[in-house]
């Protein structure tokens, strides 16, 4: 991985589940949907306008890979997406996929509130769970 100092907050490093090759995507640390994710542009640019066609192309994919994982490994149904790049000015999507039932893992019942009025105010889980939550993601195989 090159050098991602820009995007240090969401900790690529430790929270990577695929890198592909413009794109990172990592655990979010505030979980309000289990499965949460930020997708990180690599490349340090301000604007979604700014991004080059390349990278565009390439985003496509990522969501391809990253819905058909929710769906296998967790049951989603639907997805949502938002880039608000408010406090961090850099492109990057913050993807929540969303349910119709409780899912349990990792001895906690994930409840999909059917909002996202929680977003800011989720508790940012413990570095453990989230490496737990990673794995759980990265084992997943495309067939």
């Amino acid at each position: 991985m090159e050098s991602l100092e820009f995007m240090k907050k969401f900790k690529p490093n430790e929270l990577c589940i695929k890198e592909f090759k413009y794109w990172i995507v990592c655990v979010r640390q505030k979980q309000p949907t289990l499965g949460d994710v930020v997708i990180l542009l690599k490349r340090e640019t301000e604007s979604v306008s700014g991004m080059l066609p390349e990278e565009g192309a390439e985003f496509p994919e990522v969501i391809k890979w990253y819905e058909k994982l929710c769906h296998e490994k967790f049951g989603a149904i639907k997805f949502n997406y938002i880039i608000m790049m408010m406090h961090d000015p850099f492109v990057h999507y913050h993807a929540f996929p969303r349910y119709d039932r409780t899912i349990n893992l990792f001895d906690i019942e994930w409840d999909d509130k059917n909002t996202l009025s929680n977003f800011a105010s989720t508790e940012t889980l413990k570095d453990e769970l989230l490496f737990k939550i990673r794995d759980y993601m990265k084992e997943y195989e495309e067939v």
